[in-house]
């Protein structure tokens, strides 16, 4: 099969982002799979699959239509949009075009073959009568499990009040235990406000943003994983990448992480209090019952062979 797949034109994949990510892994699996994939990326993109470079970072958002319906390769079988806006997929053009909703805004955009990352967001959606879901996986190679743990609490996430960093912190004022504080500066203002609090208290130390071996390295040592997300969560990719490292996470109930923690409910928190009493006590689980619950649910060989069955369907449904 030729498979096209078209990606945000943000940061070059793999990145650092759950779609940049998601993309790299499907893209590859598919290559290894024996199929042709080509993918629209920004230049300096990592792929086994061939890139399609937008050209250089800042390329507009409208544009990347444009740019791929004039470049698109010869006899392609299927595309597959995972832009933010679904740039592609709302166009009706006659390569049937199966498209991921990354975003909570992308639920009321009206697709041909829509597919959302969890069946939370696509009973939400205006396309649940006829769209599917697909959740995301990630390469459990990539991620080493380690059983004994430092003692420490991390948030792993966007520096912004989507992500609930500000719970983080005050997590950390409440219980003086020791905290990590990762990620990327996304409101500068929210930063302006905890930056202070984390400098005054001893045992907070933020990192920034954090990449390869020195993410998987928090990942896998920390005690507890906090995720006080304050929006509805399409997914919540870090929890998975916490479980596969046998790390316990402690996560607020909203959106799709009900889901996602479907068969760790002990993990869920209704509150900020309630968040507080399950790090001060003891993980239920064990690191490797951890592990095991992400190799049968969330990998990339899972999620490529849903995505290929879908793939199939939406060719056979243009046929029609």
């Amino acid at each position: 099969m030729r498979i096209v797949q078209v990606v945000p034109n943000i940061i070059p994949i793999p990145g650092s982002g759950g779609i940049e990510r998601v993309a790299f892994l499907l893209s590859n699996e598919l290559v290894k799979r024996g199929h042709e994939v080509y993918v629209y990326a920004l230049a300096g993109s990592s792929s086994n699959a061939v890139i399609i470079p937008y050209g250089h970072r800042g390329f507009f958002k409208h544009n990347i239509k444009d740019f791929v319906i004039h470049t698109l390769p010869d006899d392609v079988d299927v595309i597959h949009d995972h832009t933010h806006d679904l740039v592609i997929g709302r166009e009706n053009l006659n390569v049937p075009t199966v498209s991921t909703i990354h975003t909570e805004w992308g639920l009321s955009i009206p697709l041909k073959f829509p597919v959302y990352v969890t069946k939370t967001k696509l009973m939400m959606s205006t396309n649940n009568s006829h769209g599917a879901y697909v959740h995301n996986g990630i390469d459990l190679n990539g991620y080493a499990l380690e059983k004994n743990k430092d003692d420490y609490l991390l948030f792993l996430g966007r520096i912004d009040r989507e992500k609930g960093v500000r719970d983080a912190v005050r997590l950390a004022e409440q219980t003086g235990m020791r905290t990590i504080i990762a990620g990327p500066v996304w409101d500068q203002e929210l930063y302006g406000e905890i930056y202070p609090r984390m400098e005054k208290a001893p045992n907070i130390s933020y990192v920034g943003e954090v990449h390869g071996m020195e993410k998987q390295n928090l990942l896998m040592n920390a005690k507890w994983l906090l995720f006080p997300t304050a929006c509805e969560e399409q997914f919540g990719l870090v929890l998975v990448e916490a479980l596969a490292c046998g790390t316990s996470v402690a996560a607020y109930g909203r959106g799709a992480v009900p889901e996602v923690l479907q068969g760790l409910p002990q993990f869920i928190c209704d509150n900020f209090d309630d968040m507080k009493r399950l790090i001060e006590g003891l993980s239920p689980f064990s690191p490797q019952e951890l592990r095991e619950y992400v190799s049968l649910r969330y990998t990339k060989e899972k999620m490529t062979d849903e995505y290929l069955e879908l793939y199939w369907r939406a060719i056979r449904a243009s046929r029609i």
